[in-house]
């Protein structure tokens, strides 16, 4: 039974390993690459303006680029950007940007949906800590078995990785709500910076597909 549980939970989180390889990681390093002439800031005003949503305040904000961007920075008639995100001039930037103008959009279309993507990323973050501590306290005080601790600490990241990857459906919808204004709107002179800023945003949607722990180690 623990074997199973330890190859089952390597399975899941292999997986998500790998969509998220495939689909974030190698288009976000090129993405870094890519200088813009404007402001990633700039790029989320000029969406918002386009579909008449320029009432919506921009925060900017010292949080790191690795919270989640649906995570505490959407609201009523606002959101925010991490002051790295908002000054960056890379692709990369205007990426997360347009994701979380595409977050934003969605939540007045599907509030519940990004509720459960909400709750799915909380779940990863906190549950494999907790279970972690609960585990290290029973290898101190009880001198529990170690492989089935290592079984319990896997499957606890292999259930907030399957959490993650079934609700990852909605920043991918989030996505292409930033991705048709992008290319409708033609917020962008140049061709070329649409198409990458767009395979940005869709590679962006795809990073938030591992726990916390792990996606913090890769």
């Amino acid at each position: 039974m623990r074997r199973l549980l330890i190859f089952i939970s390597l399975l899941v989180l292999l997986s998500a390993l790998v969509l998220r390889k495939v689909y974030a990681d190698r288009a976000l390093r090129k993405a870094r690459k890519i200088k813009l002439g404007i402001s990633a800031e700039e790029t989320a005003r000029k969406m918002l303006v386009s579909i008449r949503h320029d009432k919506v305040k921009i925060e900017v904000t010292t949080r790191s680029t690795r919270v989640w961007a649906g995570t505490d920075i959407i609201g009523k008639r606002w959101l925010r950007l991490p002051t790295e995100v908002a000054k960056g001039q890379s692709a990369h930037a205007h990426g997360q940007a347009a994701l979380r103008v595409g977050l934003y959009l969605l939540s007045l279309q599907d509030p519940k949906a990004l509720d459960r993507r909400r709750w799915a990323l909380r779940f990863g973050h906190v549950f494999p800590i907790f279970t972690l501590m609960v585990s290290a306290f029973a290898v101190v005080s009880a001198k529990a078995y170690l492989g089935w601790i290592l079984a319990i600490v896997l499957s606890s990241l292999a259930l907030a990785a399957l959490a993650q990857i079934l609700t990852v459906n909605v920043e991918r919808q989030a996505s292409e709500l930033a991705c048709v204004v992008l290319e409708k709107k033609r917020i962008f002179h140049r061709l070329s910076d649409e198409e990458e800023v767009v395979a940005a945003t869709r590679a962006w949607s795809w990073f938030g597909i591992l726990p916390g722990i792990l996606s913090r180690l890769t």
